[in-house]
């Protein structure tokens, strides 16, 4: 007993909140995949069925099973994959406080860890369905082409860095003002609209197209369907510095914001 309490003291501030998260994200995934029938099965068929919907819906208007030149089940499964990766975190922050508050009684425990937790667990599952769909569409086509697979990796960790800042506002924010759920739920409609997630930027009118660039989910769903395909076009303004440096500067006031209220949040 007195070693495993030596060795608990010897342990630094940040390995013993790394176990924290770790222990967390397991308490997430097992919670998400015992809350439907089916398990991790039916978590991975959840994106995987609004990839075909909107493809049979697409198909039903237009033929064509090209998008700006690329194969359109992938083109879909980027914008549905990746935006309900960032909408599943961001929304976790309007829950967090009455879903885990009796983890909170511990000292070690903080409303940071748990929506590190759940960025983690959402991540693993949506690369998890990306990694399915991806092996499907090659089953059927015998090709697939991966243009730049750090490219689409660093869309989708962008896109979990958004998440996570937009969380971690969300949090703060319900503190302050009870409603901004209902708020939040109408953005979260807008954005996905706003996001490129059923339509390519480059094929929509130019002034709609300069306004919506400025979206930097829409740049991450666009930056990791440039990385699957050569000839997929993306508009100028698309480039990873900017997604990159959005991220940074929105996670660093999101951080900023978190801190100067983190006892506050404890304390309610």
């Amino acid at each position: 007993m007195e070693g495993s309490d030596s060795r608990l003291r010897r342990l630094s501030g940040f390995e013993i909140q790394w176990r924290v998260v770790n222990a967390l994200v397991y308490r997430e995934l097992r919670r998400r995949v015992s809350d439907v029938q089916g398990g991790f099965l039916a978590v991975l068929m959840e994106p995987i069925g609004q990839i075909a919907v909107w493809t049979v819906l697409r198909m039903i208007a237009s033929p064509a099973t090209m998008v700006n030149n690329l194969n359109i089940i992938l083109f879909l499964a980027c914008g549905v994959i990746l935006f309900n990766l960032y909408s599943r975190v961001a929304s976790h922050g309007l829950t967090t406080m009455e879903a885990n508050k009796a983890l909170f009684f511990y000292r070690r425990v903080k409303p940071i860890d748990t929506i590190l937790a759940k960025a983690i667990e959402e991540l693993g599952l949506y690369a998890s369905a990306a990694i399915v769909v991806f092996g499907l569409v090659w089953a059927y086509l015998y090709s697939l082409v991966l243009r730049d697979l750090p490219l689409l990796v660093m869309a989708f960790v962008l896109m979990t860095l958004l998440a996570i800042a937009s969380s971690l506002l969300s949090l703060v924010g319900s503190h302050y003002f009870p409603n901004l759920k209902q708020v939040l739920s109408w953005l979260n409609r807008a954005l996905y609209f706003a996001s490129g997630v059923i339509y390519a930027p480059i094929q929509i009118p130019q002034f709609a197209r300069d306004f919506l660039v400025w979206n930097p989910l829409l740049q991450c769903i666009e930056l990791a369907r440039r990385a699957l395909s050569v000839d997929y076009q993306i508009p100028s303004q698309v480039t990873l510095g900017y997604p990159a440096g959005f991220a940074l500067v929105y996670l660093s006031l999101a951080l900023w914001c978190y801190t100067n209220n983190e006892k506050v949040l404890i304390r309610r």
